[in-house]
């Protein structure tokens, strides 16, 4: 078969079967290949988005802020929930198939007989894609950790860190303090920083020692709601001595969406421009958006949210944003994790928000049965379904039109969810009555 002739099925099953390892941390192969292929500048300016959650909707947001300002951008996600496509973005939208089969092609030629990763041979991929497109920005997000991510061969110019918590800890450390340390690994002495809420000592530390003003939450970028009479929330945003006002409610976090803002501003400070206005910023906030993030359907008379939080820290979050979008709501969770995941954890970060819990099997090597889960997750009302579909069935019975159902946990029970939520079939039920 001639490289022109392989579909992307068959480039995504070789870089499967390339390197068995699913994670090998290191940089030594993936510099080496991208250094051969001339893609480690992948455009004038690099952003690089590292943090335990939060990560996507600040990359997300961040390329429409600068789509808005007349910015040409690629942008990365990982992972993906229903096609490859979605991780690599141009302008906005998912590369096409003879784009990442073009780029593959590249990447095997450069790799000679280096085994890469799925991961690092995807980083490499992506960034041929962005110099080829010539994007103006680059946005990077990390996939795990930092300072070993395939995508920290990129000195980017700015770099965020949106949270820290506690998340793959047999690979980045059983504390905060220590996976900062590692997230902490993307910052570049000159870079502009900007940080989230409740950074431990160990990133603050690595961002003084990369620059003198790394612009912290709370601090230097300070979100608040704002009041006004049509009873509709916005938010305004300060950082830098600029202020956004009139800031609409989107579907994505609002402190995510103040981080993207204040990385716009650092590009524009990179760059030696003023695009970024209220306007753009009133625009990336109001249309940036991802699959499995606080994703809300009407189906089978019921009201679903769909997240693919799946540790503490997500869970927290949701605890806050819900009853945010959604006062005075009951909700019933449909709760499906992963076998390295602290599930019990999970479940007392949403005690008092969730009124019932209906578990529900992960399959896979980390998968993890709904039995295991209730087990992990004593204490909380709970029915163990099994099957998701049977679990989404079950949840639709036990809760009422005015109810909220909140199906999330490991990514594949997202994207089943979600999935199933868009057939005009859920639970033998008939969409959107």
């Amino acid at each position: 078969m001639k490289p022109t002739d392989r579909s992307l099925t068959w480039w995504l099953g070789h870089m499967e079967a390339l390197n068995p390892a699913s994670i090998d941390l290191g940089l030594a192969r993936v510099r080496e290949v991208g250094e051969r292929m001339a893609v480690l500048a992948p455009a004038p300016v690099s952003v690089i988005v590292a943090g335990t959650n939060g990560k996507g909707s600040t990359c997300v947001c961040l390329e429409q802020i600068l789509l808005a300002s007349g910015r040409r951008t690629g942008c990365t996600l990982s992972p993906h929930l229903e096609s490859f496509r979605e991780r690599v973005r141009i302008n906005g939208i998912e590369a096409d198939q003879a784009t990442l089969c073009t780029a593959f092609e590249a990447v095997e030629a450069a790799r000679r007989d280096l085994a890469l990763t799925y991961f690092e041979y995807s980083c490499l991929a992506t960034l041929f894609c962005f110099k080829a497109a010539a994007v103006d920005v680059a946005i990077l997000e990390v996939g795990l950790g930092g300072r070993l991510d395939a995508f920290n061969i990129v000195d980017a110019d700015v770099a965020v860190v949106t949270s820290i918590g506690l998340d793959h800890m047999a690979y980045l450390g059983d504390s905060c303090e220590a996976i900062g340390a590692e997230k902490a690994g993307v910052f570049r002495a000159g870079q502009r920083i900007a940080l989230g809420a409740g950074m431990p000592d160990s990133v603050l530390a690595a961002a003084a020692r990369a620059t003198r003003s790394p612009m912290r939450w709370g601090e230097d970028v300070r979100l608040l709601a704002e009041n006004n009479r049509t009873g509709v929330p916005t938010w305004h945003v300060e950082m830098d001595g600029r202020r956004f006002s009139g800031l609409p409610f989107g579907v994505l976090p609002a402190e995510n969406c103040a981080l993207a803002t204040a990385a716009a501003c650092a590009v524009d400070a990179v760059m030696g421009e003023d695009r970024v206005d209220e306007p753009c910023v009133h625009r990336g906030w109001s249309e940036a958006w991802l699959p499995g993030r606080l994703e809300a359907f009407n189906a089978g008379g019921r009201q679903w949210l769909v997240d693919v939080a799946h540790n503490p820290l997500g869970a927290a979050f949701l605890n806050v944003e819900i009853p945010r979008r959604f006062p005075a709501r009951r909700v019933v969770a449909v709760f499906g994790n992963l076998h390295d995941k602290d599930s019990g954890a999970v479940c007392q970060a949403l005690d008092g928000l969730v009124r019932h819990w209906v578990l529900v099997d992960t399959t896979g090597p980390r998968g993890l049965t709904a039995e295991e889960l209730s087990n992990r997750c004593g204490g909380v009302e709970c029915s163990v379904a099994g099957d998701l579909d049977a679990g989404l069935a079950l949840a639709r019975s036990l809760t009422e039109p005015s109810d909220v159902i909140l199906a999330f946990g490991s990514f594949a029970v997202a994207q089943a969810a979600r999935s199933r939520l868009t057939m005009t079939d859920i639970a033998h039920r008939p969409r959107g009555e």
